[in-house]
């Protein structure tokens, strides 16, 4: 039962900070007054980008344009890019919006659902001060969030943009790997029990010269998501409107939609689910990928695979993969079990 007081001081709590720090003879220590430190909240002004921005899935009575949110919320791991900006990936958003059963039946409201939008009130409470957390109020606003922010260091006057072309989910990271012809790949978890593995790979060219030229190369590319088989082989399915399943027959409006409800697509290519894929990471040498899945205890005998061999998996695995021909674009890629994690008495 908070107060509007605390609410609010809540939401000036939630976002990060940027710091510069300089080494001191006997530590590293925050450099006060530094034009480089700030706050981002809960509400300090961002853009969404890419295409979903605009939509009408993504417009308020705030923001009829939908392309201008307030604050980014539940901020988990994310990544470095080569041309010096911060990406932040927006995790478990869910906890801040109630009223979801006020809605009436259809795609938005099943959407929410698939979130883990709360039915009624949410554990936050934020709802009770501030109408942009209540649902029924604001049916689009949870929309806006669940999407790898983007931001720039050095630049204090940078406005933060949500790249809405790496897709809405609970991202648990955005780690960014240079293929060999200089497009960008970047692989992230969606951090639930049974949901996917993503990389987003750029139409456009990294320019180590340029940096400006790379600043809005992660608006523009493909979105796929991962299916591991039993043979040791897998996919990287596109989530492209108007290519197999993705059509306006099966659901989906356009790519804006695809992008949104880009758990729906991953359903429809026939993703893998996965026990909780966390974080992801590339090795800078030999190029691997490294795939860490949390815990999966809701997993049954009846739904085990390869790629999550266990049931009631309390303590997680990790997976070794290596793209096809070395090359973080690729579409294939063979994959093996690296290390079963915890201690399992039938194993």
């Amino acid at each position: 039962s908070p107060t509007r007081a605390q609410v609010d001081i809540e939401i000036a709590a939630h976002g990060l900070s940027i710091i510069e720090v300089a080494r001191q003879p006997r530590a590293w220590e925050m450099v006060a007054g530094s034009r480089f430190n700030r706050r981002y909240t809960g509400e300090t002004p961002m853009e969404l980008t890419g295409p979903a921005a605009g939509d009408e899935a993504l417009r308020t009575s705030q923001d009829p344009t939908g392309r201008r949110v307030r604050g980014t919320l539940n901020n988990c791991s994310g990544g470095n890019t080569p041309w010096g900006t911060v990406l932040t990936a927006e995790e478990n958003f869910n906890q801040y919006f109630g009223n979801v059963n006020a809605l009436p039946d259809g795609p938005l409201k099943s959407s929410h659902q698939r979130y883990g939008l709360t039915p009624g009130l949410s554990p936050r409470r934020w709802e009770q001060f501030h109408d942009r957390f209540d649902v029924a109020k604001e049916p689009n606003e949870a929309n806006r969030f669940g999407w790898v922010v983007e931001i720039d260091p050095y630049d204090p006057t940078f406005v933060p943009k949500k790249r809405t072309a790496m897709g809405r989910q609970k991202h648990e990271c955005a780690t960014v790997v240079i293929a060999p012809d200089n497009r960008v790949a970047v692989y992230s978890g969606d951090d639930e029990r049974f949901e996917y593995v993503y990389k987003f790979v750029s139409n456009g060219r990294y320019d180590a010269n340029n940096r400006a030229a790379n600043l809005n190369l992660l608006d523009d590319g493909i979105l796929y998501a991962a299916r591991y088989n039993d043979d040791g082989t897998g996919e990287w399915l596109p989530l492209v409107f108007g290519q197999g399943r993705l059509t306006a027959a099966n659901g989906f409006r356009n790519q804006a939609d695809v992008l949104i409800r880009c758990r729906f697509a991953a359903d429809a290519v026939g993703a893998t689910r996965m026990d909780r894929p966390e974080d992801v990471e590339a090795n800078p040498i030999s190029g691997k990928v490294y795939l860490v899945c949390t815990n999966n205890s809701n997993r049954t005998a009846a739904q085990v695979n390869r790629a999550n061999p266990r049931a009631n998996n309390r303590s997680g695995h990790i997976i070794e993969m290596v793209e096809a021909g070395g090359d973080h674009t690729a579409t294939q890629f063979r994959w093996e079990m690296f290390m079963l994690c915890g201690m399992h008495a039938a194993e």
